[in-house]
């Protein structure tokens, strides 16, 4: 605002025009961290978050300890070893196609000769899946009574439980031919059926299922040791 001063004189007429200014408080009497009042009050445009950001950008005290602190970090990660991460590449969930060497727990066995694993467990597929030829012997993992022998509309084709000791239960599918009767018993070195593709299967495999007292494991981990 521009306000007109005159001062006459007896022989002189002095004119003064003069500017009058609103003098703004020092910065550093200002807060760091300031209510929605002050920058309000400080700035008259823009949106509330942008006179924020130009409140703490035009603060004096906070570009200084903006400054410090960067610098500090910058000094002290100079000093932080430095490591190295690599990580391995490769399918989440490789199937395993060569044949695998396996020590079976004691009173147990695979139920192939030849152990080469399709397909592992998961919370999707609670069980393993056995490559091979169709044909191929499946015995038993441990003794016990035949609890069904047939065939089974839910995609396991060709089907054989078997109820061990112990509250073990084991599951055959996908077999091509069914060699035993519900109700017999079987040992270790019974043939209780041939490998196949029946059912729901994408190929010639078997698929063993393990479970205890209801629950179903994971085959290599009462298997294999």
């Amino acid at each position: 605002m521009k306000r007109k001063f005159s001062l006459e004189l007896p022989k002189f007429r002095l004119e003064l025009h003069a500017k009058l200014v609103k003098r703004r408080k020092p910065l550093l009497a200002e807060p760091l961290l300031p209510t929605p009042d002050v920058v309000n009050k400080k700035y008259r445009t823009g949106t509330f978050m942008g006179r924020l950001v130009r409140y703490f950008a035009d603060h004096n005290n906070f570009r200084k300890m903006f400054a410090g602190s960067f610098a500090t970090i910058a000094i002290a990660g100079s000093f932080i070893p430095q490591t190295v991460k690599v990580e391995a590449q490769g399918s989440v969930n490789p199937v395993i196609e060569s044949q695998t060497d396996l020590v079976t727990q004691k009173g147990m066995q695979y139920p192939v000769g030849q152990v080469k694993i399709n397909q592992g467990y998961s919370i999707f597929h609670q069980a393993v899946d056995l490559g091979g030829e169709v044909g191929t012997a499946i015995k038993p993992i441990m003794p016990g009574i035949v609890a069904y022998a047939g065939w089974d509309n839910s995609g396991y084709g060709n089907l054989v439980i078997l109820d061990h000791q112990n509250n073990f239960q084991s599951y055959y599918a996908h077999l091509s031919k069914v060699e035993v009767k519900t109700g017999e018993t079987v040992d270790m070195d019974t043939e209780i059926g041939k490998m196949g593709e029946t059912g729901h299967a994408t190929g010639p495999h078997l698929h063993l299922e393990i479970h205890q007292n209801g629950v179903s494991l994971n085959p290599l981990t009462v298997l294999a040791r």
